[in-house]
């Protein structure tokens, strides 16, 4: 289904013809989504209205954004993870990412250009009826006929994502934890366990990677991109990836101090006009491993964080 993300792409949900009726995702909250939605179902002998039940891997608008009008037209049963609900629900949540963001050195002018251009891309995140949601936890399982999908808390792109596994055949449903033709980033939020804290979320990353590896995976869907044959191979080369991003990252660090910004500027000029959430994501995440190696230190000035070379 289409997004108004260039960086991404068109993004999948998955049908599960089985009893329940399931949909995994939901497509971004567009009207050209939408009647890709139904065209889709309708090819298989479906409308919204068949749908039972909707499993959500994360609360990204691309993923969830198609719920409500899913959910009015049918009545689903709609699972949600139990992390991300606080995200979509809490108002609070969007000011802390911009706390966070100044914090990173990001100009005040930069964060009310992304506010206007989340606006044009349809206002950020679709409300939802969060009293018709029910909470997706580490364990969970969800029962067909024949087999079970089997829900594992996978942070890393965000802090509460979930996957579903089944685990006779080794497929896994990875939402953006395991993309074929891009790495996730693992996304600048607040903690939800230490308030007014910065989650770490490569470090998230790379541990649900190493996770994944020890499934012995056959298949995976993802939630952008075709399916992923291979998926040792993936996850062996986006844990290399990293590694050697957080190499070069590192070669930006000077004896004087640099913001977050400053060093996302540096390593992509090209894209901190359009996507600079998106790299100052990059770029903190890796300084976070660049710290704790002992390679970086911290300072604090003014409210903003300094990076500079040990």
């Amino acid at each position: 289904m289409p997004t108004p993300y260039g960086s991404v792409g068109p993004v999948n949900a998955f049908l599960i013809e089985s009893t329940p009726l399931t949909l995994i995702d939901a497509g971004f909250n567009s009207s050209q989504a939408e009647n890709a939605l139904k065209l889709a179902l309708n090819e298989r002998g479906y409308f919204p209205e068949s749908i039972e039940q909707i499993l959500i891997t994360h609360g990204h608008p691309d993923h969830y954004g198609l719920v409500s009008t899913i959910q009015d037209a049918s009545g689903a049963n709609v699972y949600f993870p139990a992390r991300e609900i606080k995200r979509v629900r809490d108002p609070q949540m969007m000011m802390e990412t911009g706390r966070l963001l100044m914090e990173a050195g990001m100009p005040l002018e930069m964060l009310f250009k992304m506010n206007r251009r989340r606006e044009r891309e349809g206002g950020g995140r679709p409300g939802m009826d969060h009293d018709q949601v029910v909470a997706v936890h580490d364990g969970d399982r969800f029962q067909f006929d024949g087999f079970e999908l089997v829900a594992y808390d996978m942070p890393g792109h965000t802090g509460g994502h979930i996957v579903y596994v089944e685990p006779q055949t080794h497929t896994m449903f990875a939402g953006d934890q395991l993309l074929p033709k891009t790495s996730p980033n693992p996304l600048l939020e607040p903690s939800l366990d230490e308030p007014g804290e910065r989650r770490r979320s490569l470090k998230d990353y790379l541990a649900s990677l190493h996770k994944m590896a020890a499934m012995d995976l056959r298949l995976v869907y993802p939630g952008h991109g075709d399916p992923v044959e291979d998926p040792g191979a993936l996850i062996n080369s986006t844990i290399e990836h990293h590694e050697k991003r957080k190499v070069d990252v590192a070669g930006f660090l000077e004896e004087e101090g640099q913001t977050v910004f400053e060093l996302a500027q540096k390593m992509y000029p090209d894209k901190i006009e359009d996507e600079a959430f998106l790299a100052v994501s990059e770029v903190v995440a890796h300084l976070d491993l660049i710290v704790e190696d002992g390679d970086a230190q911290i300072y604090d000035k003014e409210g903003v964080t300094y990076y500079r070379s040990t």
